[in-house]
């Protein structure tokens, strides 16, 4: 079965430490989607929730967050049970 994550987009970019930072994330999966959670360089995971074939999440940048640039996981699992990990590069200003 595949799964795809086709676009993650996250608003502001950069991202502002101490501030409001919303993903969204296009996801399929041809045995439906079961989760979408992105994993922080800070050790958090936050669960997406779905708005059709998108998935938003929000949350509070770590006020001490230093400027540069960080990797997060994003980890789509399907209704089988099959799991896609992927890593995205965000920015902290």
């Amino acid at each position: 079965m595949a799964i795809s994550i086709d676009k993650v987009e996250y608003t502001p970019d950069p991202i502002v430490a101490g501030k409001k930072v919303k993903a969204t994330f296009k996801v399929t999966a041809d045995a439906g989607v079961a989760s979408v959670k992105l994993y922080t360089p800070d050790y958090r995971t936050l669960e997406a929730h779905s708005e059709g074939d998108a998935y938003t999440l929000e949350t509070d940048a770590p006020y001490d967050a230093p400027p540069g640039i960080y990797d997060v996981t994003v980890v789509v699992t399907d209704k089988n049970g099959e799991v896609l990990r992927k890593s995205y590069s965000i920015r902290v200003g």
